[in-house]
């Protein structure tokens, strides 16, 4: 093989590099100018210029010398931190990552040197015994070595991005990750210093004669690719157990907020259980002193102003206890509780509900439509909130509504908002305004789940300054 076709080889490794490089980094940070594309050939140019002026200035990097460690470190940082979001110790566990899954399969492709010295061997040992002439041993040592040099470049780019998949795949609970970058760098880092304790003790001279470790301690050859792999694995591993705890966690959090939630509506549903017990006997006794009344004022004025006005306190009377009457009893609670504390915080509210019906029809479980109500009332009342605290004489309104497509039933919840939207990176998933990060997205989740229950499926749709949360659910 030309030095030419060498080099060539090697840039080509340096480009799929640059694109693990990528795509270890795009999992997990957006670039600041939210075009993947352009930060794909910045990383890419950044990773194959510097592997280019090591070809150029004939600097072997594989494996590479403390110096060459410590220089593409700085590099793949400032690159990191020019152009991705995120804060300092994210981008730091990026490029120690990256190094840590490079520097590790260096070290294990090496494994294959071993092979090679052994068919070297076996090679020499046939032109001994006069199997093979001096022109075909030479021939097939120089088709070895390029093998070797092929062989050895792609197991060590496989390996790099067989590991970046693992870690990107394992990737899924960003909110809690950059909460909590610190666990996870630990291995990596961990990896990389082992990388450079390996370069320390690799060459030693004696009596001004390099030795390498290889020759000294000729078992180290395969215990140093067993121990990289090794180590590979226990960086994938400690990332993913790390992850799997965050997915228990937020489960935790998602259940510790779910009782809540429970716990309130059967607290709102006794609270309305009670008032609406009290008022029927009040209403009740009313209509007793009532009667009583009449028949005095009759018996002493017929006809008069006084009767008369008590005629008219009876439709009052049955007004009495005419709130909000959906059909169903827990939607009667949620509704009544959560616009009574709407009416509390937002001065000038309008409610509105009257197109809001939950009959016996409707064959969702009640405690669903209470989850459903809740979560989504609470939502509209923290959105008019923001909107009052920004814009103090906006206009606020809380509207609920039902209706019937077919066999869906459909739950509609609309309120103004202050028209700032924002959404999870890489989704359509609106993303929480809460200050408290563990509660972001969860109502609106469990708003989902409800609705995937009964084969249906939750939307938000934004009109100007309008928000609506549309709700399907198969109701018959």
């Amino acid at each position: 093989m030309t030095d030419w076709m060498r080099q060539m080889f090697m840039l080509a490794l340096a480009v799929f590099e640059g694109f693990c490089v990528y795509r270890l980094f795009q999992a997990f940070a957006l670039p600041r100018l939210n075009q993947p594309r352009r930060s794909v050939v910045v990383i890419g140019v950044v990773w194959v210029l510097y592997h280019g002026v090591c070809l150029w200035g004939n600097w072997a990097f594989y494996p590479s010398s403390l110096w060459n460690l410590a220089v593409y470190l700085c590099l793949l940082f400032a690159a990191a931190m020019v152009w991705y979001q995120g804060g300092v110790l994210l981008k730091l566990f990026l490029v120690v990552q990256f190094a840590a899954i490079h520097e590790l399969s260096i070290w294990a492709s090496n494994s294959l040197l071993a092979v090679h010295s052994q068919v070297l061997e076996f090679f020499g040992n046939g032109m001994e015994r006069e199997w093979l002439s001096v022109s075909a041993f030479m021939g097939l040592v120089s088709v070895s070595n390029v093998g070797l040099f092929l062989a050895v470049g792609i197991l060590r780019e496989g390996m790099t991005y067989f590991f970046i998949r693992r870690i990107v795949k394992a990737y899924c609970f960003p909110r809690r990750f950059e909460k909590n970058v610190l666990p996870y760098l630990l291995p990596a880092a961990a990896s990389i210093l082992i990388a450079v304790m390996l370069r320390v003790l690799m060459i030693a001279v004696e009596n001004n004669v390099p030795v390498t470790l290889y020759a000294r301690y000729p078992l180290i050859a395969a215990l140093i690719p067993v121990l990289a792999v090794i180590l590979l694995f226990s960086n994938s591993f400690s990332f993913e157990l790390f992850q799997k705890m965050a997915a228990f966690e937020e489960q935790r959090t998602e259940k510790l907020v779910l009782e809540s939630q429970v716990s309130g509506l059967q607290n709102s549903i006794a609270e309305m259980e009670s008032l609406y017990d009290s008022v029927r006997s009040v209403k009740h006794d009313m209509k007793n002193h009532l009667l009583v009344l009449r028949t005095l004022v009759h018996e002493q004025s017929p006809g008069g102003e006084a009767e008369q006005y008590l005629e008219n306190l009876y439709p009052l009377i049955e007004q009495m206890d005419a709130q909000i009457r959906t059909g169903n009893p827990v939607a009667d609670a949620v509704v009544n509780a959560k616009f009574q504390y709407a009416k509390k915080v937002i001065p000038n509210v309008r409610l509105d509900a009257g197109d809001l019906l939950v009959s016996n029809v409707v064959a969702v479980k009640a405690f669903d439509i209470g989850i459903i109500l809740s979560n989504a009332l609470d939502n509209a009342v923290e959105a008019c909130q923001r909107l009052c605290r920004k814009e103090p004489d906006a206009e606020t309104q809380i509207v609920l509504r039902s209706f019937w497509k077919g066999n869906m039933y459909f739950l509609e919840i609309e309120n103004n908002f202050d028209g700032c939207i924002e959404r999870e990176p890489d989704s359509e998933c609106l993303r929480s305004m809460k200050p408290e990060p563990d509660e972001h997205g969860i109502g609106l989740k469990n708003i989902r789940a409800c609705a995937q229950k009964y084969s249906g499926d939750m939307d938000c749709i934004v009109k100007g300054r309008r928000f609506i949360l549309s709700v399907m659910m198969r109701g018959k």
